[in-house]
């Protein structure tokens, strides 16, 4: 049976949605967020929708800085998204506070965070205001995953559960894909 779900929940009906750390880098102050709200919106140029409420301290990083890496968190890293998403880089530095390590990116400012299966460095190419979120435009510039992770798609290796991007659900809920498969069409 049918039930109707509250429209503050809606957004949840997408879930699951990757897992992404933003790094930015602005004026010397490197600061890191937990973002969900990402997806492609275009493969040539490969553009990619961030959805970023313009209260957060972040916002205004990459609103400056115009550029960005989404660091994509393997399973040991979900308290680390959890911290991300619960302070605020303007009360304290996060670096310091998470005890992130740092690595260099190879075509923009913002770090990469060490660690993690993926990395997205972009840079901003619009703004949009369509709602109480701003949605930020972002190219890809370059991308890098690991290669027991991902080849053409992502691997998910069998018993290797920290090779698995993590999906947020909502919350404090994360999941990992569990299950491979291919589908084809029948012919008729």
């Amino acid at each position: 049976m049918l039930r109707e779900i509250p429209l503050d929940l809606v957004h949840r009906l997408l879930a699951p949605k990757p897992v992404c750390l933003l790094t930015t880098r602005c004026k010397g102050r490197v600061n890191a967020m937990t973002a969900v709200w990402a997806g492609p919106i275009s493969l040539e140029p490969p553009l990619i929708a961030l959805a970023v409420h313009p209260a957060r301290y972040t916002h205004d990083l990459l609103a400056r800085s115009e550029e960005c890496v989404l660091n994509i968190p393997a399973r040991p890293q979900a308290e680390l998204a959890l911290k991300l998403g619960s302070i605020s880089g303007a009360d304290e530095d996060k670096v310091a506070t998470c005890k992130l390590q740092l690595s260099s990116p190879q075509r923009v400012e913002a770090p990469r965070i060490d660690g993690c299966l993926a990395y997205l460095e972009c840079a901003v190419v619009e703004r949009l205001a369509p709602g109480d979120h701003t949605l930020f435009v972002l190219q890809v510039v370059g991308a890098w995953a690991e290669g027991e992770a991902f080849g053409e798609t992502w691997l998910l290796p069998e018993g290797n559960d920290d090779l698995a991007p993590m999906v947020y659900l909502g919350g404090r809920e994360f999941a990992i894909p569990g299950k491979r498969w291919s589908q084809s069409i029948e012919p008729g």
